[in-house]
């Protein structure tokens, strides 16, 4: 078979059967024999850059390797922004990528890919020969699971042209870990949660992909700690009667006073980051004990004072255990109040409405559309100002929930939608957006998405402006004109396409986007008009 066929197969071999691209010269054909030779569901994107957010999103919300595949040079190019956000979210991806021939000095589009891909933080496998294709395929997907970020794998035009001799390799599995917690580092870890009188399980994405949920609830009832997730590990303690929902900047009222009193923070699979943290003011007086599958991880990002490597379930058993053995009293921190509390919290009684006859205040419409929403659904967050309100919409659960901010960028949110609404089929993706953000990169792709039949909400969180800057002219006294933008109707372009288009200028209105919802056959987009004049408060979430 020639190469190029032979790339498709080792692919295949490795269990690849579903991907997202642009195609161009330099992969066409690879993608043509996988579609055509074995099967692969293929999303064709309108540009390269979505195609990346695709194969993120649907890595994502599936836990499976995500495939994505572009050209040479602007190919690569067109896709460095959302490459840099899947090297920072740890998303695992193979980033199939064409290459110009090698002895072709002046091809129009060459460039160094490998400097490219170094450069965004992702892994370089090139394909080094014809008798190497089944090898540096195996290799490149085993790097991804093994490394948890992207792969690009570069591949030489001339390559996929030679006569070559089929070869199967057999699959690369994703290595499973279980490692068990080092006594000595666990002794230090016990002596400070056993000694803390009003102590806060905290768990991460980490302890999510771990599976580590019922030995974390098991631990936290066994301490009388209550529980909080990070933003990633979001929804993960739902109907709990002791989760405090968020810890960090995204808290309600009632659990950053029950954090504000711990004196203990047991963090499982959680980074501690600045926004986890409160840029460290929430974990100022107490002792912080930091669990996680990876050393390097810990003492990180925060301070703490007890670090423990392994497996989030195990070490949450073993300390259970240990407790047990010293026969150890729970504290009363889960006290009857705090659960009332907890239970009776209403966001809206902790603000007053701003809505007028032609705006929404935002803080009201999110409290709204998390009951007009389907109950069970993925939730993608595309950035900008309006997130403050957004990222209060809860997932089924956090592997539903994906955001695209970890490189700061606005515009990536359809693609992660559309990646997920593939992926996870069985239930409607939500795609929350600023207008700014899907005037950037969500009308590039508002025609795939509706095309491909695919059960997406897109709710326009729409200020006529890109909001942060207006905020920093605002409060500097200066003239926010500069951020100010005419967007055509977000609505009528949707219903030109063939999609559901609802505009909710006032809280009567939003009767009408619960209506499209419900009786959706499509993808239906929500324009919501906000006043950019109003400045976001951070203290009305929807309820956790």
């Amino acid at each position: 078979m020639q190469g190029h066929e032979a790339i498709a197969k080792a692919l295949a071999d490795q269990g690849v059967d579903t991907a997202f691209g642009v195609v161009g010269d330099g992969n066409v054909f690879i993608v043509d024999s996988l579609v055509h030779n074995h099967g692969l569901r293929y999303q064709a994107a309108a540009h390269e850059s979505s195609a990346v957010q695709m194969a993120t999103g649907y890595a994502r919300v599936t836990g499976k390797m995500g495939v994505a595949t572009v050209t040479h040079g602007p190919g690569l190019t067109n896709a460095l922004t959302p490459l840099v956000e899947a090297v920072r979210s740890n998303t695992p991806m193979l980033l199939l990528c064409g290459d110009t021939v090698v002895a072709d000095r002046q091809h129009l589009q060459k460039i160094d890919q490998r400097q490219l891909a170094l450069a965004c933080g992702a892994g370089f496998e090139p394909i080094r020969n014809q008798h190497t294709i089944a090898a540096d395929v195996a290799e490149a997907v085993r790097r991804v699971h093994a490394e948890r970020r992207p792969i690009v794998l570069n591949v030489p035009y001339e390559i996929e042209f030679v006569e070559v001799e089929a070869e199967t390799r057999a699959r690369v599995a994703a290595p499973a870990l279980s490692v068990g917690p080092d006594p000595a580092a666990l002794d230090v870890a016990v002596g400070i949660i056993a000694s803390s009188t009003r102590p806060v399980v905290l768990a991460g994405r980490g302890a999510v992909l771990s599976g580590a949920r019922e030995s974390l609830l098991r631990l936290a009832e066994r301490l009388g700690a209550p529980v909080a997730t990070t933003l990633m590990g979001n929804g993960y303690f739902r109907g709990e009667p002791f989760d405090l929902g968020i810890f960090g900047t995204l808290s309600t009222t009632v659990a950053s006073e029950a954090i504000a009193s711990a004196d203990c923070v047991i963090a499982f699979g959680a980074g501690l980051n600045y926004m986890t943290t409160y840029s460290d003011t929430l974990l100022a007086g107490k002792r912080v004990v930091q669990c996680d599958i990876d050393p390097s991880r810990i003492g990180l990002l925060s301070r703490v004072d007890a670090g423990v490597v392994g497996d989030a379930g195990r070490i949450a058993d073993t300390i259970v255990s240990w407790l047990d053995e010293a026969e150890h009293k729970p504290s009363g921190f889960r006290s009857p109040e705090l659960e009332a509390r907890l239970r009776h919290y209403d966001p809206a009684a902790e603000f007053i409405d701003r809505s007028t006859d032609t705006t929404v205040d935002p803080r009201t419409f999110t409290i709204r559309l998390q009951n007009i929403l389907p109950a069970d659904r993925n939730v993608v967050i595309d950035g900008g100002r309006y997130m403050l309100n957004a990222l209060r919409i809860r997932a089924t659960d956090p592997m539903a929930f994906v955001t695209t901010t970890s490189f700061g960028s606005i515009g990536l949110g359809l693609g992660s939608a559309i990646g997920a609404a593939t992926g996870r089929s069985d239930r409607p993706t939500v795609l929350l957006a600023g207008d700014g953000g899907f005037m950037m990169g969500g009308l590039v792709e508002l025609n795939t998405a509706i095309q491909s039949g695919l059960d997406i909400i897109i709710v326009i969180y729409n200020d006529g402006s890109y909001g942060a800057e207006h905020i920093q002219f605002h409060n500097k006294s200066m003239d926010p004109g500069l951020s100010l933008h005419r967007w055509p109707s977000f609505a009528a372009v949707a219903e030109s396409m063939g999609a559901t288009g609802v505009t909710v200028r006032n809280l009567g209105e939003i009767d009408a986007a619960a209506a499209a919802i419900a009786n959706r056959k499509g993808v239906v987009l929500i324009d919501v008009k906000l006043d950019p004049q109003m400045i976001s408060e951070n203290s009305a979430p929807a309820p956790h």
